[in-house]
């Protein structure tokens, strides 16, 4: 769950923005190629980046017999942070590494809209690094070129569960890139 969550939160951090929205040929359907375009127009600094996620809600309902007391209680709170480097041409081309998050985990976008700063997006996946299920995540916020504010809603499913999950996101550019 967590490498999800920091996934959807590192296609955040290289998302670009337009006044129309992905769907640029108006047919009600948002391709890869449509959100890479979007993607390519963002002005993202390259450098070394934090990025955290803090899990801030957490329901799931037929959780398996013999699960421990608490175990969703124990998730709210629990913060991820990671540091990434953003190439030169990484920060050029990030719809590159839209295409390739996207093929792992089958993700079907039904919204993507940027303009002035603020975002607001919706993807359903259908298989989440090799496990079962299917997933809807949200995400709205705020970016710009060297640090970026979200807040995700999960909701999905599989095997019996059925998941809800309010995380936030955050990431900020914080110098050059470590040598080697």
């Amino acid at each position: 769950m967590k490498k999800l969550l920091v996934s959807v939160a590192a296609l955040s951090l290289i998302a670009g923005c337009s006044d129309k929205g992905a769907d640029q040929d108006g047919d009600g359907t948002i391709t890869s190629e449509e959100v890479a375009k979007e993607m390519n127009k963002v002005t993202l600094e390259p450098g070394e980046w934090e990025n955290t996620v803090e899990i801030v809600d957490v329901k799931i309902d037929g959780l398996p017999e013999g699960m421990p007391a608490g175990v969703m209680d124990r998730m709210k709170g629990n913060v991820t942070t990671s540091k990434s480097c953003i190439t030169k041409e990484q920060a050029e081309n990030p719809g590159a590494q839209f295409f390739a998050a996207q093929e792992e985990t089958k993700c079907e976008v039904k919204k993507f809209d940027m303009s002035g700063g603020a975002v607001s997006s919706e993807m359903t996946c259908n298989d989440m690094g090799g496990a079962p299920g299917s997933m809807t995540m949200k995400m709205d916020g705020q970016y710009g070129p060297s640090s970026y504010d979200m807040t995700m809603n999960m909701v999905g499913g599989a095997a019996g569960m059925k998941m809800n999950i309010t995380a936030k996101s955050n990431g900020k550019r914080i110098g050059s890139c470590p040598n080697g």
